[in-house]
């Protein structure tokens, strides 16, 4: 028995380093500067009660003058997600700054003008604070926290369970950042339009929401809802090529695209290709629910779906994991995905023209 334990180890350790690599859980300084800047301008929620809370605001409480504490106290509409301009820097303490994607929401609330003006405030807030001698004096403690979160996370197999599925290999890795003072919630950062260097990264960032937490100990990072990052974001990783391959049939039912539909419109869904593309995504992230998790988050998943609108999921859900993932007929989605297709036409076919 002993022996099969150990044996069954052993056959693990790869797939525990391969999900290993595709994963980082750490403090992001960019995201961190920018977020320690909000709180001085009162432009974000009060951090939860730590011993690091307590020692940010004894080291940077003198710096709420600073040009970039102002811009931010300036800003008609600041959010508390607007952190994730930290993004936008690179390189490390000499910072380089990648000037945004011109669909950032970000230039709509502010201006543009306004946005890469306050970036560059936030790097003389850096520099002017040593910024980066705090954050090194700190790093044995964000490693800490980074390393048990990330064996939670890991105990999960979100990552393997997302392989599992697709039965063939896609560039796709995960960043958890890992934000002490964030009390709010969590939330996917779309790297991709903030600098292109990292758009191959998923990023999730969370926080820590003990309210009764105490001023002299440590924050304790949760993980929650990451399977839903891994399993949608990285699903569009995954999925894309066969977006590619079958464009055309694809195309071919647009008809089934409402462009003038309010939920496509309070979703910014504006092409049929799009539309299809979340549709595809949000129903394997619920057939994968249904097989991993209970049938009432299942239920719960497809249900949120469609009040969102999107209304092919409630279809394409119990389709897909009654005939791939309950099924062992086909050897890889990108097999399987063609009768996706033929499905979808076949429920609703395209109305003969007159």
């Amino acid at each position: 028995m002993k022996r099969s334990i150990i044996a069954s180890l052993f056959f693990l350790l790869p797939l525990f380093a391969v999900c290993q690599e595709k994963l980082t859980v750490k403090v992001h300084p960019g995201v961190e500067l920018f977020t320690i800047v909000q709180i001085l301008a009162d432009q974000y929620p009060k951090p939860n009660p730590s011993a690091y809370t307590t020692e940010v605001m004894a080291y940077f409480g003198k710096y709420k003058d600073h040009p970039a504490v102002k811009k931010a106290a300036s800003f008609k509409q600041v959010y508390t997600d607007m952190v994730e301009l930290g993004w936008c820097m690179s390189d490390f303490p000499n910072i380089k700054i990648h000037e945004p994607d011109s669909t950032i929401n970000w230039y709509k609330f502010n201006g543009k003008e306004n946005t890469l003006e306050y970036i560059k405030l936030c790097r003389d807030f850096f520099n002017d604070t040593k910024f980066w001698d705090f954050y090194q004096q700190h790093l044995p403690r964000y490693t800490k926290w980074g390393n048990e979160l990330k064996v939670k996370v890991d105990s999960g197999q979100y990552i393997k369970n997302l392989e599992d599925f697709y039965k063939y290999k896609a560039d796709a890795k995960w960043y958890i950042c890992i934000d002490p003072l964030n009390s709010w919630g969590s939330h996917a950062i779309m790297t991709k339009t903030l600098n292109p260097q990292f758009s191959d990264l998923l990023v999730y960032n969370t926080g820590y929401f003990n309210r009764n937490g105490k001023a002299e100990a440590d924050p304790v990072f949760e993980f929650r809802d990451f399977e839903n990052l891994v399993w949608h974001e990285g699903s569009h990783v995954y999925i894309n090529a066969l977006l590619s391959k079958y464009q055309k049939q694809i195309d071919e039912m647009e008809y089934l695209f409402n462009k003038d539909d309010d939920g496509m419109k309070r979703n910014n869904i504006g092409t049929w290709r799009y539309c299809f593309d979340e549709n595809m995504v949000r129903s394997i992230t619920a057939a994968l629910y249904k097989k991993y998790r209970t049938e009432r988050l299942y239920k719960r998943q497809v249900a949120k779906e469609v009040l969102s609108d999107f209304i092919y999921v409630d279809e394409l859900t119990p389709f897909i994991y009654d005939n791939y993932l309950n099924s062992n007929k086909y050897k890889t989605f990108a097999e399987f995905f063609p009768q996706v297709l033929k499905f979808l036409k076949e429920k609703h076919p395209a109305k003969p023209t007159k």
